[in-house]
């Protein structure tokens, strides 16, 4: 009976230590996704790459971090926040909330960051930081007074106990609540904010029309296909169908060179051939044949 009551004991004392620890919960309220990534100090090998992204739905989706004993790491740990799924590359607008987790203390320090975040910047540049301009909050649910688990804020463009520039720390991190209590980071807290724009995101491409006039090419948004005036887009951007608009020069985009008597493969350098150099590698399908079973001629170039 003793033994049993001492495993009884034993699994009440481990239900209370990991009901004890403490997590970070994101609440995004943007009608636009964001995402987080994880990552440590100098040797802890939580490298937070891109492809680790963690991402948080927009319209109200949450997701649960919980938080690493940090004790044994060289530092706090970091908790990269933006609204396109990428980071590492190069300057951009990045949220960053730290953490200290010492279950020795039975209590985590945290803070709160917009260093990477350029003040005033529109959304058609990469620093731009839209849930300063559509509010966070980083705070302890409970936890109202100042003094004991302090939240962090932005709200309108303006922020509180955030640091906003490099060099500004008073200490790595500078809040402080008992591992008791849980974090939570709210996103677009006061409206939505403007979404950064995604400019490596894959451009759409253009929709072209049969050429009323002849004209075609960049710029125009006039293809030759389908137009009375020729199936060939010339080098000069008119529509024909003799060797001037299929030849060198000929613009597969907007046209096709299959018909060409250079050749009836397009190559990636939009000129026609029937060589290996036209017919391989690069070859442009939508505009002529592909593929080294129609090169009529062997190439010992490569």
């Amino acid at each position: 009976m003793k033994a049993a009551s001492n495993i009884i004991l034993l699994a009440v004392a481990f239900a209370t230590i990991v009901t004890a620890a403490s997590m970070v919960k994101f609440v995004n309220n943007c009608p636009y996704n964001t995402w987080f990534w994880t990552v440590g100090p100098a040797g802890s090998n939580i490298f937070g790459n891109d492809h680790e992204r963690i991402m948080v739905p927009g319209s109200g989706g949450s997701v649960i971090h919980s938080m690493i004993n940090t004790e044994a790491l060289s530092g706090g740990l970091v908790l990269k926040i933006r609204d396109l799924p990428r980071y590492q590359v190069g300057q951009v607008g990045i949220l960053q909330v730290e953490y200290h987790l010492e279950p020795s203390t039975k209590s985590f320090w945290y803070d709160f960051s917009t260093i990477d975040c350029l003040p005033g910047a529109g959304p058609e540049n990469p620093r731009h930081c839209p849930v300063i301009e559509g509010g966070i909050k980083m705070h302890v649910p409970g936890q109202a007074i100042e003094n004991a688990c302090p939240p962090a804020w932005c709200a309108n463009g303006t922020c509180h106990n955030t640091y906003q520039k490099h060099g500004s720390w008073l200490g790595e991190p500078t809040l402080r609540c008992s591992m008791n209590y849980d974090l939570v980071i709210e996103m677009c807290t006061e409206n939505p904010g403007h979404q950064t724009h995604d400019d490596a995101a894959p451009k759409p491409k253009p929709v072209l029309v049969a050429s009323p006039n002849g004209s075609c090419g960049t710029g125009t948004g006039y293809t030759c296909m389908g137009s009375r005036f020729g199936e060939s887009c010339s080098k000069y951007g008119y529509c024909g169908n003799g060797e001037p608009y299929r030849g060198m020069g000929c613009q597969p985009e907007f046209a096709t060179c299959a018909k060409s008597m250079f050749g009836s493969c397009c190559s990636q350098h939009n000129y026609c051939g029937d060589t290996d150099e036209f017919c391989g590698q690069g070859c442009q399908s939508a505009f002529g044949n592909c593929g080294l079973g129609n090169s009529n001629l062997r190439s010992t170039s490569r």
